[in-house]
């Protein structure tokens, strides 16, 4: 029962995230004149690869706590690394449209704290304690809050 009530705040808790994401470019000059976060100029095809990313993370992190609230560490561990861990970095550089060189190093920092913690994530949840891959997933959460905290892009 803990595990289906994690998944429902988990996900009553990413919708309102989604539908705010999906509104910032409506909202600029409003967000411009109240928002403090450090605005990030970059390619409209940049910013658009950058946010089909984050809409990726948020699907995966539902998954991941889907996976965890029926024990099945393994699957989050799989989700963890290749839709956000350390395996899904760089995929974007080829283009020479990836988001990273628009960013201050700060910014940069954040994304790959938040790579790396998906990854320690993945290497946690293998071993099967609920509690341990919790306090890991904390961890990639938080720099996701950090990031989107400080942060916008136009």
């Amino acid at each position: 029962m803990l595990g289906k009530t994690i998944l429902f705040v988990a996900s009553v808790l990413l919708l309102p995230a989604q539908a705010a994401y999906s509104e910032e470019s409506d909202n600029s000059a409003e967000l411009s004149v109240s928002d403090s976060r450090q605005l990030i100029s970059m390619p409209n095809e940049t910013r658009k690869l950058m946010r089909e990313d984050m809409m990726n993370n948020l699907s995966a992190l539902n998954e991941i706590f889907a996976h965890l609230t029926e024990n099945n560490f393994n699957d989050a561990a799989e989700v963890a690394e290749n839709r956000m861990g350390k395996s899904s970095m760089g995929k974007h550089r080829s283009t020479g449209m990836g988001p990273g060189r628009f960013m201050p190093i700060e910014m940069r920092n954040i994304g790959w704290a938040m790579h790396e913690a998906a990854s320690e994530f993945a290497v946690i949840a293998k071993q099967g304690d609920l509690t341990n891959a919790y306090n890991a997933l904390q961890k990639v959460t938080s720099a996701c809050v950090a990031c989107h905290y400080g942060y916008r892009t136009q």
